[in-house]
């Protein structure tokens, strides 16, 4: 690098090892030397290399990417264009940018493709059979949620760290001001991410050697008390106005929500029985854990049943202690306290004072395994997983469980099971499942599948003896024989309605037949040893949720679907009624933010970012101001047009005025903020005046309008115009001819 000790004025071009450099000849520099910077996107300066004998080195050394310090910054050669003059003396014109664009460009988000060591996998399945501990499994319902401000929405300084953090390319970033949150795509490298993105915060960046500096617009404004005055310091002024991309309406929406529904169906549980039953508070557990779509292993179950002796003894109107707190005193068979039951409860279970309640509460907390010990008091903590009600469906067609739930699928001889064939049986064949009550014991017949009873306590011969019929909406029929020894056995009667796991009689034979059919009863029985289709296997409906295939877990599968509808919350047609009444309507694309859930705040945005007034651009000449910065506030004064305003500078392209005093040189002002608003009135009510009194005027019209220079008849040079500035200032001047 340089040595620092360089005067700033000083102009080098680097040599390839870094370590020496070559000084630009001054008077290239005066012919030739421009600036293009323009806020937020272009810092670029140019100038014409002569080759000359005496400045033949820094002429050889300039090559593409080799660096210039300039005015105190660095730039990197970007572009070369050699020629000859008009003498045939060789010339290079080259074109460079602020050197850490280069920089910003190395810095890149790219997403990771797959390879074999880390492949992409697609494809999920809708059905989960397994049971564990996760605290992340579906919860039937609909959940909807702020996508932005739940997922994506960050500050700035997250964005830029992650192209910043551990770069190997010296940058650095800083910020100065306040910025909003917002939620937008990262990926490319940091210069286009910048352009594309970083009017989303409000926010400006200006290169400083190797730190990008990022200002919102009261911070990077500036005020060395720059004024320019028509007739005074400013000896020509030329402004022009242009309306080809002025937009005044267009459609705004803000706050993208997502609302995802989530259905649960299935499960070989005891879904339905959400009422306590002679103690029996695990029933009600797993009935629970049903319907939101929780798997509970057996570890899970000792683990709640754990905890529910402890709190309550499996007491549901348990009352407990205030533990010396204002909140009031523990309630029910966990002992939550009101307010914090009412925190995690879904309706529609909302009494504290039921096992369902609150056994819906506990599986809405998250990671609520790790909250509850079995043998300690506990604290529940976490935003609930859902709030949204529960739909409770009829249980009639989603779930199967086991005609003695206590022991579950068992085992079974093979004589026992569907489709055996031998045993003395008319051809063989065997149209049901046998539950023997000594491998399945228990006195209790639970049914196996929910419905309305359709036969009760009805005669079969031939073996069949008392036997009931359950049919389900779908005209399942499922039928109970040889376990009754007597009408009296079956407790259920025509009409009732029955979900799976209630109690339907009590065996006191050697075994239960449970047979499935969807054809009607009793007619299916003359079926009973022919494997024609009429009888399906109760082993395999039982374990795979109905669906008769092969496969499965002993706990019966669940099915889950979701759909997602994705929204705007807020929409409304943006219009700037001043612009639509001076130029008449004229639409822009679509301004869209997920990120801001506010109408006001999107409506200020679009205020501020989009162009309502035509640009205006304020050219002017022989000013002898230089050092001019981006951000400085000039007070612009004209009052021929009734101009008094401070405008902000925003680019400035043209003659390098350090280095040339006089030159042209276009200086372009913030377009979009009120100041720029008083400065086109201005301009209207100038044109309109003109036109009103001059017959002919030099008009372009159309999308743009271009007024007339104005001009001061004596031209004075830059010592004259400083006596001039000294003399209206008040001060003493020696006037000189």
């Amino acid at each position: 690098m340089i040595n620092t000790t360089i005067p700033r004025e000083a102009i080098y071009i680097e040599a390839k090892d870094g370590k020496t450099a070559y000084r630009v000849n001054f008077q290239d520099l005066y012919d030739s030397a421009n600036l293009n910077l323009q806020l937020s996107s272009t810092y670029e300066i140019s100038m014409t290399l002569t080759y000359t004998e005496a400045s033949k080195d820094v002429y050889n050394v300039a090559k593409a990417k080799r660096g210039i310090y300039y005015f105190g910054q660095w730039y990197d050669i970007q572009q070369l264009e050699p020629a000859l003059d008009a003498n045939g003396v060789p010339t290079l014109k080259l074109t460079a940018t602020a050197t850490l664009i280069d920089r910003l460009k190395n810095l890149r988000k790219d997403p990771d493709q797959p390879t074999e060591d880390h492949p992409q996998t697609s494809g999920s399945s809708d059905t989960d059979t397994t049971t564990g501990n996760d605290d992340n499994v579906a919860q039937a319902g609909t959940v909807v949620k702020k996508v932005s401000e739940e997922q994506n929405l960050h500050p700035l300084s997250y964005y830029l760290d992650n192209f910043f953090n551990g770069n190997r390319f010296g940058v650095k970033y800083e910020l100065h001001g306040d910025f909003p949150q917002a939620s937008v795509d990262e990926t490319g490298d940091c210069y286009s991410w910048l352009t594309s993105n970083l009017s989303t915060f409000k926010a400006y960046w200006v290169p400083d050697n190797y730190t990008l500096k990022i200002y919102d617009l009261a911070h990077l404004r500036f005020n060395n008390g720059r004024q320019f005055r028509y007739l005074h310091n400013l000896a020509g002024v030329d402004i022009q106005t242009d309306a080809s991309n002025l937009v005044n309406v267009c459609r705004a929406y803000g706050g993208r929500m997502e609302k995802t529904t989530t259905t649960i169906t299935g499960g070989g549980g005891a879904v339905g029985n959400l009422q306590m039953v002679n103690g029996d508070y695990v029933a009600v557990l797993k009935s629970v854990a049903a319907l939101v779509g929780e798997h509970l292993s057996d570890a899970d179950i000792n683990l709640v049943k754990a905890q529910v002796i402890l709190e309550s003894g499996g007491d549901e109107k348990a009352h407990g202690g205030d533990d010396g707190l204002a909140d009031g005193i523990a309630k029910g068979i966990l002992q939550f306290k009101q307010g914090t039951f009412d925190y995690y409860s879904r309706p529609p279970f909302t009494d504290i004072w039921t096992a369902a309640g609150q056994f819906v509460a506990l599986l809405n907390i998250p990671n609520w395994r790790n909250q509850i010990t079995g043998h300690s008091g506990w604290s529940p903590h976490g935003a609930p997983i859902s709030k949204e009600t529960i739909t409770v469906k009829p249980a009639v067609d989603d779930s199967w469980g086991w005609p003695f739930p206590s022991v579950g699928e068992g085992s079974f001889l093979t004589a026992q099971k569907f489709g055996f064939t031998g045993g003395g049986r008319t051809n063989g064949f065997h149209d049901g499942l046998d539950f023997g009550s000594i491998d399945h014991p228990g006195s209790e017949v639970h049914a196996i599948h929910g419905g309305k009873v359709t036969i009760s306590r009805a005669w079969g011969s031939g073996g069949i003896g008392w036997y009931v019929v359950i049919q389900d909406s779908s005209g399942l029929n499922v039928e109970y024989q040889e376990a009754f020894a007597s009408p009296g056995n079956i407790t259920v009667n025509v009409g009732d309605v029955v979900k799976t796991g209630d109690v339907i009689g009590y065996r006191n034979t050697d075994h239960l037949h449970v047979g499935v059919t969807r054809a009607a009863l009793p007619g299916a029985f003359s079926h009973a040893f022919v494997n024609d289709g009429t009888w399906l296997d109760p082993q395999a409906m039982i374990k795979n949720g109905g669906d008769g295939s092969s496969g499965g877990s002993t706990g019966g599968s669940t099915t889950t679907s979701t759909s997602t509808d994705s929204y705007y919350s807020v929409a409304f047609l943006y219009k700037d009624q001043e612009s639509i009444d001076q130029y008449g309507e004229h639409w822009g694309p679509d301004v869209i933010m997920d990120s801001i859930y506010d109408e006001k705040t999107l409506r200020e945005y679009i205020d501020a970012t989009v162009q309502h007034q035509p640009a205006t651009t304020i050219s002017i000449s022989d000013a002898y101001e230089r050092a001019t910065q981006l951000g400085e506030v000039w007070r612009f004064v004209v009052p021929e047009l009734n101009l008094d305003v401070d405008v902000t500078l925003v680019g400035i392209d043209g003659v390098d005025q350090r280095i040339h005093p006089g030159g042209s040189t276009t200086y372009t002002f913030d377009n979009t903020g009120l100041a720029m608003k008083d400065v086109n009135v201005a301009i209207r009510q100038d044109i309109r005046r003109i036109r009103t009194s001059q017959a002919t005027l030099n008009v372009i019209g159309g999308v743009g309008e271009h007024q007339e220079t104005h001009e001061v008849t004596t031209k004075y040079t830059e010592s004259q115009m400083d006596t001039w500035r000294k003399f209206l200032d008040g001060e003493e001047v020696t006037w000189n001819d």
